[in-house]
């Protein structure tokens, strides 16, 4: 509810923090979004790191469903990956592998970049043209227009995050005696069948996104080192939330027949969260999707659920493997 209750917000499970709205011209009116008492599921959420998700999103589709299956059935099913095909805003119809959000709700970089300026910043685009409310709303739809290059800000934004490097690795750490020992760990005990350590973008030429973007030369067959497979798995830390689709792919997004869409696969991931990359990680002072653990132990210690197992292989290291396997993820 908002606006002293004159106006409810449906179909939304994100909540802003902030609001513009009282001002000076709407003294009187009110849009800060406050969870009501009914609802009992509620969680945070960091930011996602979007550096390197360029070759995410250049790896094929089938390589995150192979990946999934490897997984399983190396495992004896204890770990499987879900695999979410989510609908590609800008290819009406068409879906893909969700990659980009914690939930996986979006499979390319410019579905992303029109969620994103929607629900987080309030700007509509051609991608996502309907204003969450009307309420204090002056400005014309959608408020992001092309420029003189014929791109909207969405499309820029989208280039620009497809241009950024990945994170760095801290070369010198890496090569340690100790970091090694810890990377060596870090696969003996299980923790690489989630945090996968190198995966390949497709061939130049290559059609993704429903066909709206076409692999380059310059990222094509490209070797990179996320340490994830932004896969979805219930680690014991989901939060019972299923993504609203008209939140993250418009009010119109029922009146469009999706291949291979299915709200029985988008319940089923209500537990689900995807395996956070490990890439760039030193940089980061809160770890999993809700920032609520501080250290490398505590949250190791927090994966239950499919990673019980390589919990336990954790606790049963000694204290200088420990040190050792910190230190490797001190060196991503």
């Amino acid at each position: 509810p908002i606006n002293h209750g004159s106006e409810t917000i449906k179909r939304r499970s994100l909540i802003n923090d902030r609001a513009i709205c009282p001002n000076a011209a709407f003294p009187a009116a009110e849009i800060q979004e406050h969870v009501p008492d009914s609802e009992h599921l509620r969680t945070f959420r960091i930011s996602v790191n979007l550096l390197g998700d360029g070759f995410v999103e250049a790896v094929p589709d089938q390589a995150f469903v192979d990946l999934a299956k490897d997984q399983c059935n190396k495992s004896h099913h204890k770990i499987c990956g879900q695999v979410l095909y989510v609908p590609v805003v800008e290819a009406p119809g068409q879906t893909a592998v969700g990659k980009f959000g914690w939930k996986n709700q979006q499979a390319s970089l410019l579905s992303f970049a029109g969620d994103a300026y929607l629900n987080e910043m309030g700007i509509t685009s051609r991608l996502q043209p309907d204003e969450v409310t009307n309420i204090c709303n002056t400005v014309p739809e959608p408020n992001d227009k092309p420029g003189s290059d014929g791109l909207s800000d969405i499309d820029h934004f989208a280039r620009f995050v497809r241009a950024t490097k990945a994170p760095p690795r801290d070369v010198q750490l890496a090569g340690t005696p100790k970091a090694k020992q810890g990377a060596e760990l870090f696969a003996k005990i299980g923790c690489a069948e989630c945090h996968v350590e190198t995966m390949t973008t497709a061939s130049s030429g290559t059609k993704i996104n429903g066909g709206s973007l076409t692999i380059s030369d310059a990222i094509a067959n490209k070797q990179f080192h996320p340490y994830g497979d932004f896969l979805l798995h219930d680690v014991g830390t989901g939060d019972g939330i299923v993504q609203s689709m008209t939140e993250h792919y418009g009010k119109k997004m029922y009146s469009i027949t999706w291949k291979n869409l299915s709200s029985k696969e988008f319940d089923s991931s209500a537990n689900k969260i995807r395996t956070a990359p490990l890439w760039g990680v030193r940089m980061r002072s809160r770890l999993m999707h809700d920032g609520a653990s501080l250290t490398f132990s505590d949250a190791i210690r927090r994966h239950r659920g499919e990673a019980a197992h390589v919990t336990e292989q954790f606790e049963r290291l000694k204290s200088g493997e420990k040190d050792a396997l910190f230190e490797f993820l001190r060196s991503l």
